[in-house]
This record gives structure tokens, sequence and C-alpha cells, in this order.
């Protein structure tokens, strides 16, 4: 299954670099320019509805939480030992 999308993902863009290259090899800039800023918008699309501050704050919430993991684990091991004098 693995290998069918790779194999397909492979023609894809053997496929796309035909076509970029048969375009500029028939002087169609002017069809590039469009393709190209169709997928600059397609991009720009796909980053605009992304939910990147939620993600943002949940890789902040999994940081504190195992800071504070490390913290506990670590005041464990100094409050079963013996003092030391300052």
């Amino acid at each position: 299954m693995k290998l069918q999308r790779r194999r397909r993902r492979k023609f894809l863009w053997l496929f796309a670099a035909a076509a970029v290259s048969a375009l500029l090899f028939g002087e169609q800039v002017a069809v590039l320019y469009v393709l190209s800023t169709l997928a600059l918008c397609g991009i720009l699309i796909v980053v605009a509805f992304s939910n990147l501050e939620a993600k943002d704050a949940e890789m902040q919430a999994a940081a504190v939480r195992e800071e504070a993991d490390n913290m506990s684990t670590n005041s464990r091991g100094l409050s079963g030992g013996e003092r030391r004098a300052a």
C-alpha cells in the first residue's frame, strides 16, 4: 500500500517536471506564471486554514507538563537525602 503511494507520488512529480519542461521548451512562460501563482495561492490557503496557534499552545502545555514532572522528580530526590548547611 505504502509502495503504491510512493510510486504514485513519484509519477506525479515526474509528470509535473515533464509538464514544466514542455512549457519551457514551448516558450509558454505566461502559462508557467499562472500555474505558479495558483500553486502559491493554494499553499497560502492551506497555511491560512491550518490551526497553528492551537498546535503551539498544545506543544507549550506538553513542555510545561514535562518540566513539572522533572521538577517533582528532582524535588523528591532532594527531600529524601541529608541536608547540607549553606
